[in-house]
């Protein structure tokens, strides 16, 4: 029989067992809602699961703690004495699922952030990638244009040509008194105008300084590491940088440049194996600016290295053999040089160096 000094404890006892349910019942009402409107939410789906666990686990102590003591009340005992075990057991349970529901979301939250970031990185290496290509279109087309204006500056020069040259016949041959010797003279120095405005645009369009302009090399370099993370990550190998101190600045044409540094890398990452290792570091001399990328993949023999700048020459299948063309083009117009060491086994060095002003082209 219960005693009257221990109603107060009881009565708290049961009312909180029933706060307890109804409590559980609005989160879990909650987080229902909230997983209707936005089911993909991996935030409302762990809500959702946890209060449904929580609500059973309510459910349950309510329901012992209630029956408990009505039995207790009733001189039954000796039934409560075996419900208590499966009511407690029924709680143990609870508990170890609702720790296991939180530990497991746990870790799907890790992961999602993860995917989350690699997401963001993956937009991140779209967009440097569909910015290289606009740059690239827009060089491409710029320098496709010059070159279509030299060719028309050319065309024109033919034919000023010969009514130069005519001109010039017809003024030998006419009397110094004849009418036509004045019409020859204007004739002449029109052509004469009009050939000095086509040198004066071949030279311009000719200068190969209007496509570049002083770029930090260590900024270009971290760009397209930037944008080769997920391929670094992807084939697990280590990439080792190590970029001088102070900004390396150099009359450089960037688009081009991150082309060339680009295929190299990639080069890089196609000889390279799973926990191999790539170095890239700048430097700087008395007057270059040093780029060199160094593998440790499988490397090349010396009657490759010997022909790795031939066009049309290439050790992959499907290749054109025109990368590494490119590359050393890219090179030449900057008025650098490109060197490349190999040895099998060992892996490859690729070294670069442009000046640090842009001079005439070495004779």
């Amino acid at each position: 029989m219960i005693f009257l000094p221990s109603f107060p404890l009881v009565l708290a006892d049961i009312v909180g067992s029933a706060l307890v349910l109804l409590l559980s019942c609005v989160v879990f009402s909650c987080s229902r809602k909230l997983l209707a409107r936005d089911p993909e939410n991996a935030l409302w789906l762990f809500l959702y699961w946890l209060t449904l666990a929580f609500l059973a686990f309510g459910l349950s102590r309510a329901l012992g703690h209630i029956i408990g003591h009505i039995l207790v009340f009733a001189d039954q005992e000796s039934w409560w004495s075996q419900l208590r075990p499966y009511s407690g057991g029924l709680n143990a349970i609870l508990s170890i699922v609702i720790a296991s529901v939180t530990l497991f979301f746990h870790n799907i939250q890790r992961l999602y952030r993860r995917m989350e970031a690699d997401h963001h990185h993956m937009e991140a290496t779209s967009h440097e990638i569909l910015t290289l290509n606009r740059e690239m279109e827009a060089l491409v087309m710029e320098r496709t244009m010059s070159e279509m204006a030299l060719g028309i500056a050319d065309g024109i020069r033919n034919p000023l040509h010969i009514i130069g040259g005519f001109s010039h016949r017809l003024l030998k041959k006419a009397a110094s008194d004849d009418p036509a010797r004045n019409w020859a003279q204007a004739i002449t120095e029109a052509a004469k105008r009009l050939e000095q405005m086509v040198e004066r645009f071949e030279s311009i369009a000719q200068d190969k300084k209007s496509f570049f302009t002083q770029t930090d090399l260590n900024k270009i370099v971290r760009d397209i590491l930037d944008m080769l993370q997920g391929d670094f990550e992807r084939k697990r190998i280590h990439l080792v940088t190590g970029f001088h101190t102070y900004p390396v600045y150099s009359l450089l044409n960037k688009h081009l440049l991150k082309v060339a540094i680009a295929h190299l890398l990639r080069n890089a990452l196609e000889a390279t194996q799973a926990q191999g290792e790539i170095h890239v570091t700048t430097a700087v001399d008395a007057s270059h600016a040093i780029l060199s990328i160094r593998d440790t993949g499988r490397g090349m023999p010396p009657e490759v290295v010997t022909r790795i700048f031939e066009p049309y020459f290439t050790t992959k299948v499907g290749g054109t053999g025109l990368g590494m063309v490119f590359v050393r083009q890219i090179v030449d117009e900057h008025r650098g040089t490109i060197s490349l060491e190999s040895e099998v086994g060992q892996g490859t060095i690729v070294t670069i160096r442009l000046p640090l002003r842009f001079g005439e082209p070495p004779i």
